[in-house]
């Protein structure tokens, strides 16, 4: 087994398990995401995977995390759709601007033929796409954090073992965008994390003291 192989088989599982783990809250009713965020995810892993196989130099290997994480949001979009069982998908601002997006770059692709205008344009997308959760992160309230530390830390390792994945060997740098992009976000989330709870503490002293 080579060391590539074996890095992509660690992205993999470690990708996998945060999926799952994610997976049975939202059965057990401790998460209720918005189906409409999922989507848009969804559309910017399918079209990013589309668009970076499109190209003439592409390696199943080099695109493990974007290979996993198509089929890991794509069974929690269906948990969601059966959760919510037809309901109607409604679309914030942020989601619209999404959307938008991906049609520019879906025209932009069709009309170069150029792989890697469609794979960039599908990273912004997603980068957008996070923007609800990094703002609801910025806006602290005493309170446990609304999102996880261990699930989006154990998705920076895996992105960051991708990017490492990507430019070992012959350098594939239109797959390493993509763990890239995913880890400098998931990074940037554990550190609102860690605010979150810093400011939790300082709360909690302040109050003490003004017993």
């Amino acid at each position: 087994m080579t060391g590539s192989i074996f890095s992509a088989g660690v992205v993999v599982a470690l990708d996998v398990w945060v999926g799952a783990w994610y997976g049975v809250k939202l059965v057990r009713g401790k998460s209720q995401p918005r189906v409409a965020t999922w989507l848009i995810f969804e559309i910017g892993v399918v079209m990013s995977l589309a668009a970076y196989f499109a190209s003439h130099d592409h390696s199943f290997v080099k695109a493990a995390l974007n290979l996993t994480d198509f089929v890991v949001v794509s069974v929690i979009v269906g948990l969601l759709f059966l959760q919510g069982r037809g309901g109607r998908i409604r679309f914030t601002r942020n989601e619209q601007v999404c959307l938008v997006i991906c049609c520019v770059t879906l025209a932009a692709w069709a009309i170069t033929k150029t792989a890697w205008i469609g794979f960039v344009g599908f990273q912004v997308v997603m980068t957008v796409a996070y923007l609800p959760t990094i703002e609801s992160m910025w806006r602290w309230k005493v309170g446990p954090s609304p999102e996880p530390v261990e699930a989006w830390g154990v998705n920076a390792v895996a992105a960051l073992i991708g990017v490492g994945l990507d430019a070992s060997g012959r350098h594939d740098y239109l797959a390493m965008l993509y763990p890239l992009r995913a880890c400098l976000l998931c990074l940037l989330i554990v550190g609102l994390v860690v605010r979150w709870e810093r400011l939790n503490r300082r709360a909690a002293r302040v109050e003490g003291s003004a017993r």
